[in-house]
């Protein structure tokens, strides 16, 4: 197999490993929102219309379409995003252009340099303890940025404060645990 992908004109074997990606995430996107369907019929249906749940409907469906591009970027956490985007219901009009994007690059980086590259930058990386730490300052840095950027910290500040307003019996903020799911 390796080697007919191996004799494949480059064009063709992107084209491959895009088609691959999209058919993988739109399957698996599908068995999420085929499992959330069947759940809303058994005695999970209550925690599925519970606050923690449709909190974390909002969040998949405003973050998801970043999460999901750079998710093809990694290994492992591919299937496990995709599907908990199916199964918290993320809108198709904001999953098809994430996965798209996202299974492009997939298909570029598998179709050109796959993951020689990766296994390089690790093997260099645990070869020398200074190439190690600066390759985990880059990464934090990178984290940091973009947190810094989005607002992240200061909403993660303010969830904290409202989970403590909770606790003592306050209410929150006048936030309402409701969520709209039309077009899902």
């Amino acid at each position: 197999m390796m080697d007919w992908i191996a004799s494949l004109p480059l064009g063709w074997a992107i084209l491959f490993f895009w088609a691959l990606g999209t058919a993988r995430a739109t399957v698996t996107y599908s068995l999420g929102r085929g499992i959330a369907a069947g759940a809303e019929h058994t005695s999970l249906r209550r925690y599925m219309a519970g606050p923690v749940y449709l909190r974390a409907m909002r969040f998949i469906d405003r973050w998801g379409p970043w999460a999901i591009p750079f998710c093809f970027l990694t290994v492992g956490l591919q299937t496990a995003v995709i599907g908990t985007a199916g199964i918290t219901r993320m809108r198709w009009r904001r999953f098809i252009p994430a996965m798209l994007l996202g299974t492009l690059i997939w298909g570029l980086i598998y179709g050109t340099v796959g993951m020689a590259v990766v296994w390089a930058v690790l093997t260099a990386a645990l070869a020398s303890p200074v190439a190690l730490i600066a390759l985990v300052l880059a990464l934090a840095g990178v984290v940091i940025l973009v947190l810094w950027r989005t607002g992240g910290l200061a909403r993660l500040r303010a969830s904290r404060a409202q989970r403590r307003a909770r606790e003592h019996g306050a209410p929150a903020c006048g936030q309402e645990d409701t969520i709209s799911d039309a077009g899902r």
